[in-house]
């Protein structure tokens, strides 16, 4: 067995100093040395009082990839054959950021703050050899090669999103993908928890969301998995989760529209109080025309309850409030939308999204929270506060146009991003191509494109199986164009770090698609 993970080890070794780095994504800056860092079962971790979680995290990667228990201490203590956290160190390649010496004495991991020093320690992981299975008797040594890598991320919104409303994920897949997704430094996991098929979280004041909102009508006798909806508990223990692996969960409510499912159980707050039942996706139109009366001022008191709970309910400093693909139909016909046009003095019927949307945004700062929406919400009114932050999704052109008039963007165009696309339309190069600025100088666009993000709607493929061959490896290209620097952008280096990592995603039980790794 030590035989093994030493030959493991050398082929390591070959890739780092003939074929370049294996880490996904790609450091900012790397050198190697000469004399590798030999990993015992005797070497120790000290982890200081700052990153004792994430010491405590690195000892059971380590254990579960090699057998190796490492004592542990939260001393800061440089020792012979330890790894040592020092935290609070790089505080001028800003937040996040990390630096890993790997020498024949031991190895140091400074970070500028805990995250930092969580990056570092994802990055070692990867510099041991993929496990085929244990090694736990005490002879056994694993070489490490001799590096120093300074580290920090191109963008601090490096995210994907899950449609949980369409199908519903349960809480252990989203754990997998937390995990996954961390393991390649992505640090935003968008939850799409409202939409046309399903309302997923609780909401006190208005029971029925729960009840009768996140289930399908019987009549299409949808699988019991498909349905159903996340309790207080669930949500406490995935944001549990997601804070170990520095993963931030941004919770989605539509609005006004892809709402049918709410307005199944509150029919009422509809502009004609006709709701058929619940559907699948593929059982009913693309797009409902059921859009929440904006009219009716019980529709703002609903928003208002769902908004504050939700609040409560989540971390995530962002709260995401839907606004993509509201139709204005039922606005044209309804009696009170158009007395609102008109006692508002607003332009056409169409600036009723951009009205409606400001007085929630106005809802999601009383909760100290920063409203998101998808990149629609400035098309009838270009005068919205720009505390809203914009999702570009039908393009770049609408998010880098809105960040040169100063709004914070998140770039997620179909064109490259949206990952429920086939691969022959997306595949793994095209999302290592991306270019989130779309070729404008950066300077015009000063600071705001926060990061980029890719997207998976659950109305095609809706198995876990099937959503995991979707996400990987397309997920690995996501996370060097998210991390690493503008320049890195030779895909047949990148594609010699992807084919090694095929190793890691089995290694993670990842069910990936075969055909971008030929």
């Amino acid at each position: 067995m030590a035989k093994t993970l030493y030959v493991l080890a050398c082929g390591l070794l070959f890739l780092i100093h003939v074929k370049g780095q294996p880490i996904i994504p790609l450091p900012q800056k790397i050198t190697t040395g000469n004399k590798a860092f030999v990993l015992k079962k005797s070497t120790t971790i000290s982890t200081g009082p700052a990153n004792a979680t994430e010491g405590l995290l690195l000892q059971k990667e380590i254990e579960a990839m090699t057998g190796f228990h490492l004592s542990i201490t939260e001393k800061n203590e440089t020792g012979k054959n330890s790894i040592v956290f020092k935290s609070g160190q790089l505080l001028s390649t800003g937040e996040e950021s990390y630096q890993l010496d790997i020498s024949e004495t031991g190895i140091i991991i400074r970070s500028s703050d805990a995250k930092g020093a969580f990056y570092g320690c994802m990055s070692l992981l990867q510099l041991l050899p993929v496990p085929g299975d244990k090694a736990g008797s005490p002879e056994n040594a694993i070489p490490l090669p001799a590096v120093s890598i300074t580290d920090f991320p191109r963008f601090k919104w490096r995210g994907l999103m899950l449609d949980v409303s369409r199908t519903f994920l349960s809480p252990d897949y989203i754990k997998r993908t937390i995990r996954r997704m961390s393991f390649y430094k992505l640090n935003v996991l968008h939850l799409h928890l409202t939409d046309d098929q399903g309302w997923r979280i609780p909401v006190k004041a208005y029971p029925l969301l729960t009840s009768k909102a996140a289930f399908f009508d019987p009549s299409y006798h949808e699988p019991k998995e498909f349905q159903g909806f996340y309790t207080t508990r669930d949500i406490a223990e995935l944001l549990r989760f997601a804070a170990s692996y520095h993963v931030e969960i941004v919770p989605e409510i539509e609005s006004p529209g892809h709402s049918h499912a709410a307005l199944f159980a509150y029919p009422d707050l509809s502009c004609d109080g006709n709701i058929s039942p619940i559907f699948p996706f593929f059982s009913g139109p693309g797009i409902s025309n059921d859009v929440f009366c904006v009219g009716n001022p019980g529709s703002l008191l609903f928003f208002q309850a769902v908004i504050k709970e939700t609040a409560s309910l989540f971390t995530s400093s962002y709260l995401h409030l839907g606004g993509d693909e509201v139709p204005r139909t039922e606005w044209e016909k309804c009696p009170k939308c158009q007395a609102l046009v008109r006692s508002a003095k607003l332009p056409n019927t169409g600036a009723l999204q951009g009205y409606f949307m400001q007085q929630l945004h106005d809802e999601a700062i009383k909760e100290k929270k920063r409203p998101v929406a998808w990149d629609e919400i400035l098309m009838d009114n270009q005068s919205l506060s720009k505390d809203w932050v914009i999702m570009s999704w039908r393009g770049s052109k609408p998010g880098l146009d809105a960040a040169e008039k100063g709004y914070d963007v998140v770039m997620t165009p179909t064109s490259n991003m949206y990952f429920d696309y086939s691969y022959a339309t997306t595949n793994t190069k095209k999302v290592f191509d991306f270019d989130p600025f779309d070729g404008r100088p950066a300077e015009r666009l000063g600071n705001h494109v926060l990061g980029i993000q890719a997207n998976f709607w659950s109305h095609i493929d809706r198995t876990e199986s099937k959503i995991d061959l979707q996400l990987y490896p397309r997920v690995l290209g996501l996370a060097e164009r998210a991390w690493s620097a503008a320049e890195d952008t030779s895909y047949d280096q990148f594609r010699t770090r992807q084919l090694y990592h095929k190793n890691w995603l089995e290694y993670m039980k990842v069910r990936y698609y075969a055909g971008d790794f030929k």
